[in-house]
């Protein structure tokens, strides 16, 4: 039995497979998704459906995922509407509008529902597992974003994120161009970042990035491994 965690997913159904595969993922393991399994990628709501249906599988609300519920809300406004379709969620509409309307539907409760942080014992640690970052609300935790030195605002738990691109935290904008460059010269690819106050899992998965990876965190012993 072994408790593992990925975030930010982005429909890429193949990496995900992948590492499913690479860690050996059985019925008697649990696997923690911290949100963002829609948008960008074309899998995303099958990916969701997978999910729902895997009990062992126990995902939390991601910024796309909440984005998706507030345009199928009937007060979205047209603001909501631009938000998320600058953000990737053609395959998202396209995997829901496929759909018969009663799975539609379920599939929205399903995402109604997610937690939006989960706090976990494994051995003896204990884990705050986020998308964003900690808040007040929903909002906040969904959307929130840390700096590199942001200390743990949850004492005596590991706080583990995603959302936050690692890459956005390791060099300044103008400067990721040639970070990016300088990494795929040498083979490398994006990794977990262990900062003072957090640990971000999310290494780009979804983005047009060279060096990017999905990468998953076994909670058991702090393995890392990478697709």
């Amino acid at each position: 039995m072994a408790s593992y965690v990925i975030s930010d997913i982005h429909g890429e159904a193949d990496r995900f497979d992948k590492m499913l595969e690479t860690v050996g993922f059985s019925e008697n393991d649990t696997l923690y998704i911290l949100g963002d399994v829609v948008d960008r990628g074309p899998a995303g709501v099958e990916l969701l459906e997978r999910i729902r249906r895997t009990p062992n599988m126990v995902m939390l609300l991601g910024n796309h995922e909440y984005m998706c519920l507030q345009c199928f809300d009937p007060a979205a406004t047209e603001k909501d509407h631009r938000r998320w379709a600058r953000n990737g969620n053609a395959p998202t509409l396209a995997g829901l509008a496929a759909l018969p309307d009663g799975q539609r539907e379920d599939l929205l409760c399903f995402l109604k529902a997610l937690p939006t942080f989960l706090e976990v014992r494994v051995g003896e640690r204990d884990f705050y597992l986020v998308h964003g970052f900690p808040g007040e609300n929903v909002h906040d935790r969904v959307w929130g974003r840390p700096t590199l030195d942001t200390p743990n605002p949850i004492p005596g738990r590991q706080l583990i994120i995603g959302h936050t691109p690692v890459l956005s935290l390791l060099v300044e904008e103008a400067l990721e161009d040639a970070y990016i460059l300088g990494m795929a010269s040498r083979g490398e690819r994006l990794t977990i970042l262990h900062a003072p106050g957090y640990i971000d899992i999310d290494c780009g998965c979804g983005h047009q990035l060279p060096v990017k990876a999905l990468a998953c965190l076994r909670l058991d012993d702090g393995a890392e491994f990478y697709v």
